[in-house]
């Protein structure tokens, strides 16, 4: 794949529940002035799932995607789970081709705290009213039409081995031995209005490991920030990547 020289790369990594699509409003924003990548990960988006899934196996993937588009250098921005996944990704880059870290809402990379009554709702699955229930409880801003469609039908799209494993397992799955040892810069983008990854998530399960992140919060929106302001999240980017 051809890379403008004078272009940095973006390699995107999308939810839990969403596809590279949840990131089109903000690459909108970010695409003339950088190369960006939106990864599909296996089993979301309609994608054929892995016959495994695990974080070092969705790490793997997305390593190998990037390696057959020849993409060496680049910058690293994960979404919640997607989040989990960088951090292992960067954990695993012996070869430094990973530039700098940017987390969004992230997934601990220890025990993500969810309630049983909320694993149990979410199990239902793939179902029209959850999926529409889930994206009502983690958005603080209103979706447009179209977004709120695609939050949707991301949901409802997932494939459903890969949505139990991920309940049922990868929230659990601790990579915090591997991530102790990352050394490339990590912003933590949050928002203080997250009722799924919380500040206090974000000081406990994030800063106590990474004390070296540093964090930018933002004070009105919910766990769905590239869609509910990918305004501020572009600049947010941009501000970190020049």
């Amino acid at each position: 794949m051809a890379i403008e020289s004078n272009h940095k790369v973006l390699v995107f990594i999308h939810y839990f529940g969403g596809s590279a699509k949840s990131w089109e409003w903000v690459i909108n924003r970010l695409d003339k002035k950088y190369h960006c990548i939106a990864i599909n990960l296996p089993g979301f988006g309609n994608t054929i799932p892995l016959e495994e899934p695990s974080i070092v196996n969705f790490a793997e993937f997305v390593q190998q995607e990037l390696k057959n588009s020849e993409i060496s250098n680049y910058i690293l921005i994960g979404h919640s789970m997607g989040a989990k996944i960088a951090l292992q990704m960067t954990a695993n880059d012996i070869k430094g081709n990973i530039e700098r870290l940017i987390l969004i809402a992230p997934s601990p990379p220890g025990i993500e705290p969810i309630s049983e009554e909320e694993k149990r709702r979410m199990l239902i699955h793939p179902d029209l009213t959850e999926a529409k229930k889930t994206v009502d409880n983690i958005t603080k801003i209103p979706l447009s039409d179209v977004q709120y469609d695609l939050a949707v039908d991301n949901n409802i799209m997932v494939e459903n081995k890969t949505w139990e494993w991920w309940l049922e397992s990868g929230m659990n799955e601790s990579i915090i031995a591997s991530v102790k040892q990352i050394k490339v810069p990590i912003t933590i983008i949050n928002s203080k209005n997250d009722p799924v990854m919380t500040p206090k998530i974000i000081k406990e399960r994030f800063l106590n490991i990474l004390p070296s992140a540093n964090v930018i919060s933002h004070h009105k929106l919910g766990h769905l920030i590239p869609m509910e302001d990918p305004e501020w999240l572009a600049e947010q980017i941009i501000n970190i990547c020049d």
